[in-house]
């Protein structure tokens, strides 16, 4: 039996090249570093030595059940490159509560802006340095704050590895004191670290700890552990997220759940 070998495969002799077999796909493997900035942290989004690409809009919302009631928030998250290793960004949003004991009560929450630079470096690990201040615009009397400025200066530490990406932060957050007849404001302490796993091109499991010392006098440290997922659409430039963080002191909700729909650019 003679075969007819095709004008492809017939030049490709004349030229004295070798046809093998068909290469099989390559296996998919972790994005590298320059690819996960985009793949951030649930509760320390801002604490993260991650700088996004270009710019970052996440519509979110929070559920809490605390001690004494329940509170639900809804608001915009915009983080955005300013220059290299440069980032800023703000948060906002309308904040709603019901109290076991007395009325519901709705506002605006307060504004968090923030910025931070990304030490240079070529390595897996870099390290980032920021600021985040909290502009007192929620109504104090409703209790959505104390009508105070509150100042905060972080360190991050992010680790973008062949299969995971490790993280860690440290800060102190000035709080400011509400004023006479209302407990004292104490400056505090925070500390996290976590693993974000890609576990596809699109798909991303989180899992965060957290801490926080007391922030106002009689109050108690908010400790949590949060779980996550982020997954991206098929152009790869939006997609949901959603965590639940479970209390892991007496200081922190009984359950909270953030879900968001995000899109960068």
């Amino acid at each position: 039996m003679v075969l007819l070998a095709s004008p492809d495969l017939a030049s490709a002799r004349e030229a004295g090249s070798s046809v093998g077999p068909l290469a099989a796909p390559a296996p998919w493997s972790a994005p590298v570093a320059a690819d996960r900035n985009g793949r951030r942290l649930f509760e320390r989004f801002i604490e993260d030595a991650a700088v996004t690409p270009g710019g970052f809009i996440e519509g979110r919302y929070v559920y809490q059940n605390l001690k004494d009631g329940t509170s639900h928030f809804v608001g915009p998250l915009i983080a955005f490159k300013v220059v290299k290793d440069l980032e800023t960004g703000i948060t906002f949003g309308f904040l709603d509560r019901h109290p076991d004991s007395g009325p519901q009560t709705s506002g605006l929450s307060a504004l968090d802006m923030y910025a931070k630079y990304r030490l240079p470096g070529s390595g897996p690990g870099r390290f980032a340095l920021g600021t985040r201040i909290k502009s007192p615009t929620s109504d104090e009397g409703k209790k959505f704050g104390t009508g105070r400025s509150d100042v905060e200066l972080f360190g991050a530490f992010r680790a973008d590895l062949e299969a995971v990406t490790l993280v860690g932060n440290l800060g102190v957050r000035h709080n400011g004191d509400p004023g006479a007849g209302l407990p004292e404001g104490k400056d505090s302490l925070l500390m996290g670290g976590g693993i974000l796993m890609p576990a596809s091109p699109r798909f991303t499991l989180s899992l965060e700890a957290t801490w926080e010392s007391k922030r106002i006098e009689g109050a108690k440290s908010d400790a949590r552990l949060t779980v996550g997922v982020q997954t991206f659409g098929p152009d790869l430039r939006g997609g949901f997220r959603g965590a639940v963080a479970f209390p892991l002191s007496n200081g922190a909700p009984d359950l909270a759940v953030i879900l968001g729909a995000f899109y960068t650019y």
